[in-house]
């Protein structure tokens, strides 16, 4: 016996929704005789027997875009289905939750989904690339949906990047943001810092963080002129009448700049007569390894 190949995760929403017929008549594309559905059927849910996704990456939802999005539903509906499983005698969303949050809102008896057969990891999976897709997932937010596919769904970090079609090492880094301060976080989810700037702030001293972050987020301090602030910070000038062994230039400056970026460290480049060498700072034993890690990926 034949079976239906599995749709991949890794395509996107896309290849989980198929390409769904107009919601009018809420009815699956017609298939050929004896042979499956084109599409998955659209089904009208009571929107009181739906309940959220407690791993629903997102945590928080703009006042103004979920207003935006009722004002859209109220004119023309739902125009794309909410995805749900079956859960005990209701049903748990998948994605899609500002579609049901706004249908709530509107007190509409009804809402418009595809009902999957989706465990845990999978429903997880998809919640993280429709909020990817539709309307980015803060940085910690994202950071804290992947800490659960690698925790608690045995997924790898490798796995992950090609899931989210990110690499390895953004990956790696959006995990470092979750071990900042809390009081750093709060900037990220406020939008006072953008994970940007916490990349940055990550290079520099560990007791110098959290200042290092209201000073950015208090003066408007862009993400070039922060990586410079740490860079004086982990390179102070030399005492007067010593000056540095070497002046880089441009072109060195900006590769250190990308490497800062692909590592997560303050990185050096000096020069010397014939050759020279790249310094790489570390905080701690775990932060060796993650830079290692990096360096050594094949």
């Amino acid at each position: 016996m034949s079976t239906a190949p599995k749709r991949g995760l890794g395509r996107g929403l896309g290849a989980l929704l198929g390409d769904p017929s107009p919601l009018h008549g809420g009815a699956a594309a017609a298939a050929a005789p004896g042979g499956p559905p084109l599409v998955d059927a659209i089904r009208q849910i009571p929107v009181d027997r739906i309940r959220p996704n407690p791993h629903q990456p997102r945590k928080t939802f703009d006042p103004q875009a979920l207003d935006e999005l009722k004002a859209s539903i109220s004119e023309h509906g739902v125009l794309v289905p909410i995805l749900v499983r079956e859960r005990g005698e209701g049903y748990e969303l998948i994605a899609g939750e500002r579609r049901w949050r706004a249908c709530a809102a509107l007190k509409r008896s009804t809402v418009p989904a595809i009902v999957r057969t989706s465990d845990d990891r999978e429903s997880l999976e998809v919640a993280i690339i429709e909020n990817l897709q539709r309307e980015n997932l803060n940085a910690l937010e994202e950071a804290a949906g992947i800490a659960e596919l690698i925790d608690f769904h045995d997924f790898t970090q490798e796995q992950v990047a090609q899931r989210l079609g990110k690499s390895r090492p953004a990956v790696t880094n959006a995990l470092r943001l979750l071990g900042l301060p809390e009081t750093i976080k709060a900037l990220i989810a406020d939008g006072a810092l953008s994970a940007a700037h916490a990349r940055a702030i990550l290079s520099a001293p560990e007791a110098q963080r959290i200042e290092l972050a209201k000073r950015a987020a208090q003066l408007g301090i862009s993400v070039r002129a922060l990586e410079r602030i740490i860079n004086t910070i982990n390179h102070p000038p030399a005492p007067s009448g010593k000056p540095r062994a070497s002046q880089n230039g441009p072109e060195d400056r900006e590769f250190e700049a990308r490497l800062r970026q692909k590592l997560g460290a303050a990185v050096q480049l000096r020069r010397g007569i014939g050759g020279g060498s790249i310094e790489i700072k570390y905080a701690n034993e775990t932060d060796l390894i993650r830079i290692a890690e990096i360096l050594l990926e094949e």
